[in-house]
């Protein structure tokens, strides 16, 4: 059973989950009022004020690519994922936020869920992926790093204001696929 507010609505099923039976991962490519609150509500309650409002996630909706993890069986997001284009190059993809629930962190899902993600970016006709990390979010830089093969390409100081300084760091979406087909 899918989840409640996507049925009827333009949407593609990318992938489920491997040896999970009830988190599937959809791309959303259109919403109703309930699916953009749960989603706003479930970004406020990951990154708090940071998160994104509904005035923001509708054009990313629109034009970019928005992902959401969901457990069937509960009805409910557990993890979103949100990227545009790179203005600066067509076949880059940018990860503007990236979430999965903290009662489903630590189990290996935000890895799979990034591993379709990038599945699907490829097929798009994407070959990279960038973010930005705080510097100081060492478990992030690790993550990112050493598990999944995000390279730091650029340093920022001050990116969001005094004192907040980012690394960007890329990723080779091909190499990365490639590392990890058997896992």
């Amino acid at each position: 059973m899918q989840l409640e507010e996507v049925k009827g609505l333009p949407h593609k099923v990318v992938k489920n989950i491997e040896g999970v039976d009830n988190l599937k991962v959809y791309l959303v490519q259109d919403f109703n009022l309930k699916l953009l609150r749960n989603m706003v509500e479930f970004g406020l309650d990951i990154f708090g004020d940071l998160g994104m409002d509904q005035w923001g996630l509708v054009p990313q909706i629109r034009h970019g690519n928005v992902y959401i993890l969901t457990e069937e069986g509960k009805h409910q997001i557990v993890g979103l994922a949100i990227l545009m284009r790179d203005w600066e190059d067509f076949y880059k993809a940018y990860l503007f936020d990236y979430a999965i629930s903290e009662d489903y962190q630590s189990l290996g899902l935000g890895f799979e869920f990034l591993k379709i993600i990038a599945e699907d970016l490829l097929d798009q006709g994407f070959d990279k992926m960038s973010l930005t990390v705080d510097v100081d979010n060492e478990p992030a830089i690790r993550l990112y790093r050493d598990k999944i093969g995000f390279k730091s390409i650029l340093y920022s100081k001050d990116e969001y204001g005094k004192g907040e300084d980012r690394f960007t760091m890329e990723l080779d979406l091909a190499g990365f696929l490639e590392r990890n087909k058997n896992k």
